[in-house]
């Protein structure tokens, strides 16, 4: 009997389809993107000024109100921590004490108002 591999072949070939459909690599506001939980979560660094896009998997904005969070990200060798809070309807914003670069590395944490988090790596 073959179809049992044939059968394993198309359920691996759909799953790793849509593992790579899952986020895209560059989010609707043109930053790096990268999966968290439930959520696509999308940097934009500008200067100083960092904010954090979020978006659910259907690619809706997701209200931020009541959400808190923490960007940990390594700039010329030193740990720069900023701080996040919501600014407009699916925003989180932050100030750095340096300078980010356009695509800053490191990890992206966020709290839900109702308890949960969910966490961004950037690379």
């Amino acid at each position: 009997m073959k179809s049992p591999p044939v059968l394993a072949a198309a359920i691996l070939l759909a799953m790793s389809a849509a593992a790579l459909a899952h986020a895209p690599k560059i989010g609707v506001n043109g930053g790096p993107q990268s999966n968290a939980g439930p959520y696509h979560m999308e940097l934009i660094a500008k200067e100083k000024s960092l904010d954090v896009y979020l978006r659910d998997h259907g690619d809706k904005s997701v209200a931020t109100a009541g959400f808190a969070g923490t960007a940990i990200f390594v700039i010329d060798g030193k740990s720069e921590r900023i701080e996040l809070k919501p600014t407009g309807d699916n925003r989180l914003t932050g100030t750095a004490s340096v300078a980010l670069p356009k695509e800053p590395a490191g990890v992206v944490r966020v709290t839900m108002p109702g308890g949960g988090s969910a966490q961004g790596q950037f690379k």
